[in-house]
């Protein structure tokens, strides 16, 4: 039986050993912390169950997290999202979430709404995928994009590509994650019941093979002949026939020795930045608005959702769950005088966007994360930027995780790894 050491048991770390465990494979999972889930952990207070942050799974059925449940004997049913709306100038517009939606929305002239279609129907085509190196900023400058169209391109940089910095977003990464939607007809959707299904599903599947050791760290990759055959924790050497680092890139470099690195390789992966910002989770002690789509503001560029109207089990009964999600720069967070007024630019946006929230609170949670994914998918980091799942000149280890080269981008990033690192392992597709 084949031995898997994986470091950290962030969601990837938990969905790759999964699949590994259900392959044959006897896979341990160390984690530093004493929680599962990194980033996509629960929280569970006063009936109400929160993510840590907005965790919409990108395509539903046709996602990667989606596959591997179902690889696993788990699988996941996923909602769409109903309308979504936009609170700019004062008051909400319906944002489109489809071609569909776009003749109905406020938020275009007659003449954007055709003139949007055709940029879609170029878009599912294909015909800017290779706008890599070209900014958001530069290719809506180069055709003359403005008014409502530049307005919902904006907000498209800020959600789905986790940047609301339009001179850095990747044009063709963008283009290439609305492609997918617009041919797969699915957005951003939610885990019916949420996430806590997924996780326990996760580790009864990976401990039914292995083991899951919590509030134990890593402290280094251990190699033979250029090849990983174990890691060092807790002061004692763990063997095994392959590692899977499930950590940032910038942080996962420093558990291999550099003397084995490629030269400048190290170097490349810390400074990849990651996306950064603001959220915000509040728990209402009743209905406040019935929209169970995502909730959009232009100022700042922020976004969210009632998540109880998703998976009405994640609040008590007659009660509701919101968060809300502002990106902004790691320079901001790295100041706290900037961190506080994030949060205060945020909460009022949330005030704005659902008139009266305040006064149904019962409690709210503000964080701000210097890193949120672990990359930024700007023009400097596209896929074919980033480091593979593979370490060069290394055998038996492996990195996944949101700020390698996988497809798409934030969350979704990290998830792709997992395929791509599993092919590697095994040889197999899902």
């Amino acid at each position: 039986m084949p031995k898997t050491i994986i470091v950290g048991a962030g969601i990837n770390g938990l969905l790759l050993g999964a699949l590994l465990a259900h392959e044959g494979d006897e896979v341990t999972v160390f984690e530093k912390s004493r929680i599962v889930g990194g980033r996509a952990f629960l929280l569970e207070k006063g009936g109400f169950v929160l993510d840590y942050g907005i965790h919409l799974t990108r395509f539903g059925p046709k996602s990667a997290v989606a596959a591997i449940m179902k690889r696993i004997g788990h699988e996941v049913g996923f909602r769409k999202l109903g309308a979504s709306f936009v609170h700019d100038g004062g008051r909400m517009k319906l944002f489109p979430t489809s071609p569909g939606g776009i003749f109905k929305s406020d938020l275009f002239s007659l003449g954007e709404k055709l003139r949007i279609l055709g940029l879609l129907i170029a878009i599912k085509r294909g015909r800017f995928d290779d706008c890599l190196d070209l900014s958001l900023e530069e290719w809506m400058r180069e055709h003359g994009v403005g008014g409502g169209i530049r307005a919902y391109f904006e907000l498209v940089s800020a959600s789905v590509m986790v940047c609301p910095f339009v001179e850095k977003t990747s044009a063709g990464e963008m283009f290439r994650n609305l492609r997918k939607v617009l041919v797969t007809g699915h957005s951003a959707e939610y885990p019916v019941g949420g996430w806590k299904p997924i996780h326990r599903a996760l580790v009864d599947t990976i401990q039914k093979r292995g083991a899951l050791h919590t509030g134990t760290r890593v402290e280094s990759v251990v190699f033979s002949g250029g090849r990983a055959v174990g890691v060092k924790a807790g002061g004692k050497i763990h063997r095994a026939d392959r590692v899977v680092v499930n950590a940032p890139v910038q942080q996962a470099v420093s558990l291999i020795p550099a003397k084995l690195l490629p030269p400048g390789y190290a170097a490349r992966c810390r400074k990849l930045v990651p996306t950064s910002g603001v959220f915000v989770d509040a728990a209402l002690d009743s209905v406040v608005s019935p929209i169970d789509g995502l909730i959009y503001t232009t100022k700042p560029a922020a976004y969210g959702c009632i998540t109880s109207n998703l998976s009405p089990g994640l609040a008590p009964e007659g009660r509701q769950l919101f968060t809300m999600f502002y990106p902004t720069s790691l320079e901001d967070m790295r100041d706290r005088a900037i961190v506080a007024k994030r949060k205060k630019e945020l909460w009022a946006a949330v005030r704005r966007a659902l008139p009266g929230v305040e006064k149904h609170l019962l409690w709210k949670r503000e964080c701000a994360l210097a890193m949120i994914d672990g990359v930024q998918v700007n023009v400097d980091q596209t896929e074919d930027k980033r480091p593979g799942v593979r370490v060069p000149g290394l055998d038996g280890v492996y990195l996944v995780g949101d700020s390698v080269a996988a497809p798409g981008a934030g969350g979704d990033v990290g998830n792709e790894s997992v395929l791509l690192a599993f092919r590697e392992i095994t040889g197999k597709g899902l």
